[in-house]
C-alpha cells in the first residue's frame, strides 16, 4: 500500500481494566451492524448476515480461525471493503443511530472518527512529530506550535510512547523499533481524536514485550471511553485484552457474549472444538 493510500485508509477471562469505563458507558452503543454481508464478484457471499453491538470504554475482540471473516468484517465498519473492486456491503451499520452504509457517505469524513491500526507497523516517511501531526494540519484542526506541542505529547503518552521519543521527534520514524512504530500508528490514529479504533491483528508482528505494551495501551485506551473492536488469532490476547469476544467461523459470526462467558462456558460446539484446539 503506498503512503497515499494508506493514509487515506487511516484517517479518513474478560479484563478487568477498563471495566469501571465500561460500566460507565453500558448504555452507549456506539456503532452496530444490522444483517450485514459481503459479497465479492457478485455471488461469492464471504460474509454472512451479521448483527453485533460495540460501546464506549469497551474492547471487543472478534475471534476465529483464517479467513473466516472476521478481518472482513472489521473493515466493513469503516467502509474499507467499498474500496476493493467488485465488493458489496449488505446490511445496515450504524454509527451513533446513523446508517453509514450508503453510498453517499463520505469516507474520509468517517474515518476522522473510526480510526484503523493495521497489522503491519506503517509509519508514514515522515519524523515522529510529522507522523501525529499529519492528519489534524491536514483538517485544519490546528492553530501555532503550542497546540501542536500539546496533541504531540499527549496522543504520544496515550499511546504509551512519550518517554521513549520526547528527545527524538525530529527523527525518522522508520528509526523506531517495530513495537515503537506500532504505538506511533495508535499514537496518529488518536490524533484525530476517534472514538472508535478498529485494530486488524496489531501485535502478529511483534515480538512478546511489544505485544505486551501495546495490549496494555488498549486496556488502558478504555479508561477514555474509546471504543476498540481488535482482530487477533490469539485467544490468550483476546482473554487479557477485551470485555467482550465473537467467535466467526466461514462467514458467519457464531457466538458472542463476554469474553468470560465465551471463555469458559461456550455455549456453540464449533467455539468449544475452536478453543480445545481441535481446529484453526
Amino acid at each position: 500500500m503506498t503512503d497515499t493510500a494508506h493514509q487515506q485508509a487511516v484517517y479518513g477471562g474478560a479484563s478487568a481494566t477498563g471495566q469501571a469505563a465500561s460500566a460507565a458507558a453500558a448504555s452507549d452503543v456506539l456503532l452496530r451492524t444490522q444483517d450485514v454481508t459481503v459479497t465479492y464478484d457478485l455471488t461469492k457471499e464471504a460474509l454472512h448476515k451479521t448483527n453485533l453491538e460495540f460501546r464506549a470504554g469497551e474492547v471487543t475482540a472478534l475471534i476465529g480461525p483464517s479467513g473466516c471473516g472476521k478481518s472482513t468484517f472489521l473493515r466493513c465498519l469503516n467502509l474499507m471493503n467499498r474500496e476493493i473492486p467488485r465488493c458489496k456491503i449488505g446490511g445496515q451499520i450504524f454509527y451513533h443511530g446513523r446508517d453509514i452504509n450508503t453510498p453517499k457517505e463520505n469516507l474520509f469524513e468517517l474515518r476522522k472518527s473510526i480510526g484503523m491500526v493495521f497489522q503491519q507497523p506503517t509509519p508514514f516517511r515522515k519524523s515522529i512529530r510529522e507522523n501525529i501531526l499529519f492528519a489534524p494540519k491536514k483538517h485544519g484542526r490546528l492553530h501555532g506550535k503550542d497546540e501542536e506541542d500539546e496533541l504531540v505529547e499527549t496522543s504520544l503518552r496515550q499511546a504509551a510512547l512519550w518517554d521513549e521519543v520526547k528527545d527524538k521527534l525530529k527523527q525518522s520514524a522508520h528509526a523506531l523499533s517495530g513495537g515503537q512504530q506500532q504505538r506511533l500508528c495508535i499514537a496518529r490514529t488518536l490524533a484525530m481524536k476517534p472514538d472508535v479504533v478498529l485494530y486488524d491483528e496489531p501485535c502478529s508482528a511483534l515480538d512478546p514485550i511489544s505485544t505486551y505494551t501495546i495490549e496494555e495501551t488498549i486496556r488502558q485506551l478504555c479508561d477514555t471511553g474509546l471504543c476498540q473492536i481488535i482482530v487477533t488469532h490469539n485467544m490468550q490476547q483476546a482473554g487479557r485484552v477485551s470485555d467482550r469476544t465473537a467467535f466467526f467461523y466461514v462467514g458467519d459470526m457464531v457466538e458472542t457474549g463476554t469474553t468470560q462467558q465465551i471463555f469458559s462456558a461456550p455455549r456453540d460446539q464449533r467455539l468449544s472444538d475452536y478453543l480445545t484446539g481441535r481446529f484453526g
